[in-house]
């Protein structure tokens, strides 16, 4: 029964060594691209506002 304990005990702590590493790589922002899609940006006419000679 005590083997087993001890070999469940490294198989989780495998387990979470595998996660642990595994997390870091997947954190970068670079494969984001729904991030660029959803940020809200504003998109405005170009208006042209010099001065007019009126009659």
């Amino acid at each position: 029964m005590k083997k087993l304990g001890i070999a469940a005990l490294v198989a989780n702590g495998l387990a979470a060594a595998v996660l642990g590493l595994a997390a870091p790589a997947s954190a970068d922002i670079s494969h984001h691209d729904w991030v660029n899609d959803i940020h809200p940006r504003a998109e405005a006419p170009q208006v042209d506002n010099s001065v007019h000679q009126s009659r």
